[in-house]
């Protein structure tokens, strides 16, 4: 892969130039999300260029969230965010559907926890509550973007046929089975933070462990208020933007008749919120 590289006197760095050159190719789709960018030692032979000089124009595409590397394998392109509006309550297939694109989901474990059994994982649901769990790795496009715990009452899971077989096909979604069984969820709460990847969930998802994530909490319920799903997801950093448009309610502003608007405990200003990367269910 050659470039066109200004070389004169005054010109932008050539580390740059290289850099803004392989965005526009990654931009206009030449180069798409999950290609592998050329090695280091085949640009710099193709360009005249150094590999310090290379490293550089890699080390700015990672910056600017263009690019990830990974250990042992090279460069590869990120998928780019993908927005989306909160508070929508829906679920990942749904979301990455609606935007023309491709979810992906790879049951990683299936779990089926008595009540009161002692090993069951931590929960908002009564402990005399039967649980199912599922492990989820979530993808767009072929490319790994989260992972993704689900936990529903045995009960639900039971209404709405989810067993092992059913949860591990490619295009399964709990939102669609709840729909399909008459239920359906009327609200949900959500908790965002930041963590960075343990080993293991680095491995699943192609980056080096301590790689930037947001974990998001979600507890859904139905309109009369009965708790179907805790979902406690995993995203890579680059693929989820939580964005606010804080609004002062001495200037006229409320949130208080603005259903667009976030929870926020302590009164004051009232964030609308904005996502880019759904995260769930």
């Amino acid at each position: 892969m050659r470039f066109d590289l200004d070389t004169e006197r005054g010109a932008q760095p050539l580390y740059m130039q290289l850099a803004n050159a392989l965005e526009a190719h990654i931009a206009d789709q030449q180069l798409s999300p999950g290609t592998q960018l050329p090695s280091e030692p085949m640009l710099a032979a193709e360009n005249g260029l150094s590999r310090a000089t290379i490293l550089k124009a890699f080390e700015l595409l990672v910056d600017r969230g263009l690019v990830s590397r990974r250990r042992g394998k090279g460069t590869f392109v990120r998928a780019r965010p993908m927005e989306r509006k909160l508070p929508e309550l829906t679920s990942f297939s749904e979301h990455i559907d609606s935007l023309g694109l491709v979810p992906g989901n790879i049951l990683l474990d299936y779990a089926e926890f008595a009540p009161g059994a002692q090993d069951r994982p931590g929960s908002p649901f009564p402990e005399d509550v039967g649980l199912v769990v599922l492990e989820r790795l979530r993808s767009v496009g072929g490319s790994a973007v989260g992972l993704q715990r689900l936990i529903v009452p045995d009960y639900i899971a039971a209404r709405v046929g989810l067993d092992e077989w059913r949860a591990a096909q490619l295009d399964f979604s709990f939102y669609g089975a709840l729909r399909a069984a008459g239920l359906s969820l009327a609200e949900g709460e959500e908790t965002l933070r930041a963590i960075n990847a343990e080993p293991d969930e680095a491995e699943h998802l192609g980056v080096d462990p301590g790689t930037a994530l947001i974990e998001v909490d979600r507890r859904s319920h139905d309109a009369s208020g009965q708790l179907l799903e805790h979902v406690r997801a995993r995203y890579l950093g680059t693929h989820y933007l939580y964005r606010v448009t804080l609004n002062n309610p001495s200037n006229g502003g409320s949130h208080e008749t603005n259903p667009s608007t976030a929870r926020r405990a302590g009164g004051g200003y009232a964030p609308r919120a904005h996502s880019l990367l759904d995260g769930r269910g």
